[in-house]
């Protein structure tokens, strides 16, 4: 290496103190956008990804609990006669169909008085006998503090968030979400239930 190529070869070789300010400056510049990130993060709704199931809750989650989060454990849904026994998770998304059912969050607490609650599971996994529910059978709804009996008064398949729907209130709404391959692929079970009576669970 001659004379000349030393001189600019050395020119551009880094100290460690010369790394170390780059670094200092880097995370000077970079604190406020960590920051703003950070707190656009933290007004976000929640993602799919964020959304855990624990699969050792055996203890249902009140549904008027500090502690309800998306993927709680809220409710069993038990139908003796079409051998339908599901768990049913807080919150209508593919992590709760995983495991069982979802129950859709809106304003109100789920199963209140005066509104309407929707319950969605894959046709293919744990809804798979909704498709044999007919008029007259009987629903069990368990939370922590209370059992709800329903009976079935309509069944229809019809498009996702259908308008049918709304001509019921104060109802327990199941829907099933079919298969992307079967020839109803686009649209969902309905099945309506009428409450019957209510029970507090003695704790």
């Amino acid at each position: 290496m001659n004379e000349k190529s030393k001189k600019s070869h050395s020119r551009y070789r880094k100290s460690p103190n010369d790394f170390a300010k780059t670094v200092i400056v880097f995370i000077a510049v970079n604190k406020p956008a960590c920051n703003l990130v950070h707190k656009l993060e933290a007004d976000m709704p929640i993602g799919i990804r964020d959304i855990e199931i624990d699969k050792s809750q055996n203890t249902l989650t009140p549904i008027d609990s500090e502690s309800l989060v998306f993927g709680s454990y809220i409710a069993n849904i038990t139908c003796e006669k079409r051998g339908i026994e599901v768990p049913a998770y807080y919150g209508s998304n593919r992590v709760s169909f995983r495991y069982g059912a979802g129950v859709l969050n809106d304003e109100k607490p789920p199963f209140s008085t005066g509104k309407n609650t929707f319950i969605t599971g894959y046709d293919e996994t744990y809804f798979m006998s909704l498709k044999y529910v007919q008029k007259g059978d009987k629903f069990v709804i368990t939370t922590s503090d209370k059992t709800i009996n329903y009976k079935v008064i309509d069944t229809f398949i019809g498009e996702n968030n259908d308008s049918a729907t709304e001509k019921y209130n104060d109802n327990l709404i199941l829907k099933s979400i079919f298969s992307d391959f079967g020839e109803n692929s686009a649209n969902r079970l309905y099945v309506i239930c009428e409450k019957t009576s209510e029970e507090v669970n003695a704790k």
